[in-house]
Parts: C-alpha cells; sequence; structure tokens
C-alpha cells in the first residue's frame, strides 16, 4: 500500500470532510446505465424489483431497489429513475458489479412485455455527487452542458452525461480514495465486493431499497419468509476500529466469543482521523450476545466497535 505524503494526507481529509459536510463530485464512470423503453416499461419493473413502482417516484428522483433471483438472491443494487412522465421510458443506475449481469438477468425475465433494453452505447454516464448539499451541485454541473440531467437519489445524487459531451465542461472529482470511505461510511455496498448471490436480499440491511407492501415480484416470497418468519444466516453491519497503518484483508475473519462470527467485506482509513471504518456480515447470534467482535489477521486481533449507518 502506498502510504501518502502530508500534503496529499491533507487533501484527502479535506475532500472526506465535503463529501460528508458538504458537497463534491465522484466518479462514476465505470457504473452502468441501462435504459429501458417501451409501453410496458413500468409494469416490467414492477414485477421485476424490490421498489413499489406502482406510482413513479418524482421527476428528477430516483428510487433505489434490488433486482433478486427467484431464490431472492441479489444480482444488483440498483437506482431507478424514469425520463418520461407517461413511464415509457426508465433508466437503471448500478455499480460495475452490475455490467456483466443485470442486462441478461432482466432479458431473461422479459416474456411478452413490450419493453425494450439498450447499455453501452449511446447510453449516458454518470458522475455522482455527495453531500447534504448534493444537490444544487448537481443541478450547477447539469446546466454546463446540453443534454444533462441532474438525478436526486439517496445517499448519493446523479447527473447523467451524454456520451459525446466535453469532460472539459465537468468539474474535477475527489480522491477515489476519499470516496471509498465515504461510500463505507454511508453504508454503500457494492455488486461482488459487499454482496453477491451467496447472500439473500434481506441479509444486505437495505430496508428503503425494498418494499414490503407491494403485490408479487421476483424474489419476493423469499424476502416475505426471511423477513417476517425465518432466521437470516448473516446481517451486513458497519464498524470502526483503531486506524493502525493498515485496511482490514476482504474475507478477515471476525470472531465473538471466541467462535466465528462472520467476515470483513470493505475496510478503509477514515480520513483525517485515525480510525478505520469497514464493513461485513455478522450471525444474529453475535449481534444480539453483544460480546466483543474481532477482526482475526494470523495472530493479530483488532477490537471493531459496531456502529449503525452512517458511520
Amino acid at each position: 500500500m502506498t502510504r501518502p505524503t502530508t500534503s496529499s494526507v491533507e487533501r484527502l481529509a479535506e475532500e472526506y470532510r465535503a463529501l460528508r459536510d458538504a458537497a463534491a463530485v465522484v466518479d462514476l464512470s465505470r457504473w452502468m446505465v441501462l435504459e429501458l423503453r417501451g409501453p410496458e416499461t413500468r409494469g416490467f419493473l414492477q414485477g421485476t424489483a424490490t421498489q413499489d413502482f406502482e406510482k413513479t417516484p418524482p421527476a428528477g428522483s430516483a428510487a433505489r431497489t434490488l433486482f433478486l433471483t427467484e431464490k431472492g438472491r441479489p444480482v444488483a443494487h440498483a437506482w431507478v429513475t424514469f425520463g418520461t412522465p407517461d413511464s415509457r421510458t426508465a433508466w437503471i443506475l448500478a455499480d460495475e458489479g452490475a455490467l456483466e449481469v443485470l442486462k441478461p438477468h432482466l432479458e431473461r425475465l422479459r416474456i411478452m412485455e413490450d419493453v425494450e433494453f439498450r447499455g453501452a452505447g449511446g447510453a449516458p454516464w454518470i458522475l455522482g455527487v455527495a453531500g447534504p448539499e448534493r444537490d444544487p451541485l448537481a443541478q450547477a454541473i447539469a446546466s454546463r452542458a446540453p443534454g444533462t440531467t441532474a438525478i436526486h437519489a439517496e445517499p448519493l445524487s446523479f447527473v447523467l452525461i451524454p456520451p459525446d459531451a466535453s469532460p472539459s465542461t465537468l468539474p474535477a472529482a475527489v480522491d477515489p480514495r476519499a470516496f471509498e470511505a465515504w461510500r463505507i461510511a454511508a453504508g454503500l455496498p457494492l455488486q461482488g465486493i459487499d454482496f453477491d448471490q451467496d447472500r439473500i436480499a434481506t441479509e444486505l440491511s437495505l430496508p428503503e431499497a425494498i418494499s414490503m407492501t407491494k403485490g408479487c415480484y421476483v424474489g419476493q416470497e423469499v424476502v416475505a419468509r426471511t423477513a417476517h418468519r425465518g432466521k437470516l444466516r448473516r446481517q451486513r453491519v458497519g464498524f470502526r476500529f483503531p486506524w493502525s497503518g493498515e485496511p482490514l484483508p476482504r474475507g478477515a475473519e471476525l470472531r465473538s466469543g471466541g467462535l466465528e462470527a462472520g467476515k470483513v467485506t470493505s475496510s478503509a482509513w477514515e480520513p483525517g482521523t485515525d480510525q478505520g471504518i469497514g464493513m461485513g456480515y455478522l450471525t444474529p447470534d453475535a449481534l444480539s450476545v453483544g460480546l466483543d467482535v474481532l477482526a482475526v489477521q494470523g495472530e493479530k486481533n483488532t477490537l471493531l466497535r459496531l456502529h449503525s449507518w452512517p458511520l
């Protein structure tokens, strides 16, 4: 791991503070943008996503959702925004882990619905804007280039930029290390890193992405069973730990009461502090008994302090 210089440490801390306390731009150009178009777009999403799209999100906003397999396993964590008042066009925004899997998944589920998919090639690309003052900044960015759209969402907002827009008209993004710390602190999981199809949807601790009142959708039976009657094997959690100069390795074992209790999925230094922050999975038993949770690396044990999001 390359050690940052004093000046870069100060810059990282400044950018991280902007992400948490004001507003700053993050580079999401590798994220996925998938367009759905057709008269049955909203109905198709209603049957394939965990969010309730019976009523579309307000114009200029996006709703958080999950796309699941029939067994309730998460294919993608995404945001959906509708581009037209009649709901004939929608955009699905998801991190780069969904690039190879989400479009084939949706194509497999399309049977008779009049919906077309368009991905890379002609699709806009994304900037993210994080922080409590993010929406005015997103609107200002959108005003600089024709065809650019600002989208309000949680926990960050988006700017959809035409593929032919000049990068010179756009503001610089923060250092990826500042964004990594922010997204862990915000509890934003990445597909293929913080979750995969070995998990089930309710283990992800994303209640804002799942409607518990809507009608039938792919994976709903498993979601309902595990939410109301079942016992989860794991639950995604956030934590803090004393920073010793290195992150906890992905996959590091978590132990509680001397027993294996879970795994680390992501961790990073929180710029401007002496703390590390991370996320991972713990068993319900480990969460309920309240014993110390340790991250184990060979002979080294790191005491974790569990914390609700935002960390």
